[in-house]
């Protein structure tokens, strides 16, 4: 298991599809998704870092604060930014919309990440990029996208050694993955208000 470890929560999204509200404080059972993955990931990390071009938002978070390095260049941006800024080599990145992380799933790919520069979730055949982990080895190959103008963050895992974990190996720590449940429309949050999960 990686004893050391950060996580970077990316909150740089223009969030067109939630009429612009900001995903990071969207509610479910009274807390903002932001302040319930802080609550998450700190008994877990060194340091919680939020990447945000809107850093007032998160005065009252005990976290810190980066920016991205170039507007509009989308996650692959927001991961660059927050690695760079790390002082970890282990990171964990989660999307601000993912309010129903497991700390058991962080564990489990905690453990998995030795050798390892990026462990991300396939399902199905879709890749996971903004639930996992990612190492500083990767920003050079990001360097080197961003440079190109090539965003899409899967291009970079043939480059990189990359630990894809399947559906049957991450159902051990999450049955129903709902740990991979994000919300990116107003559907999407009344469903998400109807699961059953502690948070």
């Amino acid at each position: 298991m990686v004893q050391e470890m950060n996580a970077i929560i990316l909150a740089g999204g223009k969030n067109t599809r939630m009429n612009s509200q900001d995903k990071a404080f969207l509610e479910i059972k009274g807390k903002a998704i932001a302040e319930i993955l802080v609550a998450k990931f700190s008994p877990l990390v060194n340091d919680v870092i939020v990447v945000t071009n809107s850093p007032q938002k998160y005065a009252n978070l005990d976290v810190r604060l980066v920016k991205d390095e170039y507007p509009d260049k989308g996650p692959l941006m927001g991961i660059y930014s927050g690695l760079k800024y790390s002082s970890s080599k282990y990171n964990f990145i989660v999307a601000c919309d993912m309010p129903f992380v497991k700390p058991s799933l962080i564990r489990y790919f905690m453990d998995c990440a030795n050798d390892h520069d990026v462990v991300i979730s396939k399902i199905d055949g879709k890749f996971h990029p903004l639930f996992g982990i990612y190492s500083k080895d990767c920003i050079s190959v990001m360097q080197e996208m961003l440079k190109q103008d090539v965003l899409k963050i899967s291009n970079m895992f043939p480059k990189v050694k990359t630990c894809f974990l399947s559906r049957q190996k991450l159902e051990k720590f999450d049955k129903g993955l709902v740990s991979l449940a994000n919300i990116n429309t107003m559907e999407d949050l009344i469903k998400a208000k109807e699961i059953q999960e502690d948070l």
